[in-house]
């Protein structure tokens, strides 16, 4: 139950605001051209752009994602130019995982359209969610982590 501490509510609520936020936020929903992704591809992309020459295996781990949703993320991610797999120098029966110069440039103007809706909803207040970014960081990470 919510109510077991005083501040159960209110971080309940800050959940909620993120989600609300997120949605807010999202750029295929703010009409900029980029090829179209769904949760797991971005989540995928994310990893792989987060996370250049990383393995599929460390992908899956990091994406929360099992093996065939994983792999089928990737196929897909390849066809649209987004990812490029290719051997591992040390053990070519590995491979690395890295994000294309289209990935690039997608997540460029995405970053940008992100700055700027931000900036232009909190006017003055800039610094104060610069100070936030940590926090929000270190949560996401707890989140990750169990």
């Amino acid at each position: 139950m919510v109510d077991d501490d005083p501040t159960d509510g209110r971080l309940a609520e800050l959940a909620d605001v993120v989600m609300r936020i997120a949605r807010d936020l999202d750029p295929q929903a703010g009409g900029l051209d980029l090829v179209p992704l769904t949760g797991t591809e971005t989540a995928v992309l994310r990893w792989v752009h987060r996370h250049p020459g990383t393995s599929p295996s460390a992908a899956a781990d990091g994406t929360g994602l099992r093996r065939p949703n994983l792999s089928a993320a990737l196929r897909s991610l390849e066809d649209k130019g987004l990812v490029r797999r290719s051997p591992d120098a040390s053990d070519h029966r590995q491979q690395r995982l890295d994000p294309t110069a289209l990935a690039d440039e997608s997540l460029d103007r995405i970053r940008a359209y992100w700055a700027a809706r931000v900036r232009a909803a909190l006017g003055d207040t800039v610094d104060e969610a610069c100070a936030i970014v940590d926090l929000l960081e270190r949560l996401e990470s707890g989140l990750r982590a169990r």
